[in-house]
């Protein structure tokens, strides 16, 4: 029996074109495209961080991932909105004679908002699936974290004033109505990193960036409205994005641009981890969380009456 681990992403502009912006946020949009002025902002947005390495990034995550796995598995990988798309790579997988298959989403937490849209593009009378819930407890990715913050607070804060601000992709507030985990699970893994920092609660905060301009509420507090709210300021503010786990768009951007000039009107010295891209220590977790679930035996066909088993 042919076995394969199919590994998922958001997908990001296949050219930093005004159009190919445009096709990306259309995908996103569900094949609506929006306005020019939106299409012009976020074009922008890419122009001015250079583009985006989020795809070579990936690859090299699935590549390394392959490398320690090859033997057993097949790797694929599949964007949800650019290039390579899921439906085509599962023709591929069917074209190989795959049968069963282990997906990975390169997000750690699980929310009706993002893990789930993966979901529905999972659709192969031939593949069994089983979607990996979430794997943000795992002690790789944890220490990651724990420890580049900690060479921040050594080399660059030392005995200064600080407080460290894990930060995470806003949701819609209609989760709170559905009690979609994301939220709690963002709660715990902060908790869990700073636990190994030894922080105590006033020396760090949770806050949520880069909402869509949709036209509903999302959670707050968003971590500028945060960043400006603030009476008094430490000396440093040590921004984790702890939703990402590469460098893209929301954090090259969200982070790298608009917290840092904030922090440059308040006087405060901007810092940010370097993310977790291809470290050993991400591609560690991203192994034990599949090698955990090799063995199981809770595949099912999918179609879109039937959700795929969730793990």
């Amino acid at each position: 029996m042919k076995k394969a681990i199919l590994m998922m992403t958001f997908g990001s502009p296949e050219e930093i074109t005004f159009e190919g912006v445009a096709d990306f946020f259309t995908n996103i949009r569900r094949g609506v495209r929006p306005q020019d002025h939106e299409i012009q902002t976020l074009y922008d947005n890419y122009v001015l961080i250079g583009g985006t390495p989020l795809q070579k990034i990936t690859r090299e995550e699935v590549a390394l991932v392959e490398g320690r796995l090859g033997n057993e598995y097949s790797v694929y990988f599949a964007n949800k909105f650019s290039r390579p798309f899921i439906p085509d790579v599962i023709g591929q997988m069917e074209a190989d004679g795959i049968e069963q298959c282990i997906c990975l989403i390169l997000e750690p937490h699980y929310s009706f908002y993002s893990v789930m849209g993966y979901e529905k593009f999972l659709e192969s009378k031939q593949i069994k699936f089983l979607v990996i819930k979430d794997w943000y407890q795992e002690e790789a990715l944890l220490n990651y974290w724990a420890d580049e913050i900690a060479k921040i607070l050594k080399e660059e804060v030392k005995q200064d004033s600080f407080k460290v601000i894990f930060s995470a992709h806003s949701v819609p507030i209609f989760a709170l109505d559905f009690g979609d985990p994301y939220i709690d699970q963002i709660f715990e893994n902060s908790k869990l990193v700073a636990e190994k920092l030894g922080l105590s609660s006033e020396q760090y905060t949770n806050t949520w960036q880069s909402e869509s301009d949709i036209g509903i509420p999302w959670i707050k507090p968003d971590v500028l409205e945060y960043l400006r709210e603030q009476k008094e300021h430490p000396d440093h503010y040590i921004f984790v994005p702890i939703s990402f786990i590469s460098e893209h768009i929301e954090v090259l951007f969200d982070n790298d641009v608009e917290c840092y000039d904030l922090c440059q009107e308040f006087g405060v010295n901007y810092h940010r981890p370097p993310m977790p891209n291809t470290d050993s220590r991400l591609i560690d977790a991203l192994v034990n969380t599949v090698r955990a679930k090799m063995n199981t035996k809770n595949l099912r066909n999918f179609s879109q009456k039937k959700k795929p088993l969730m793990n």
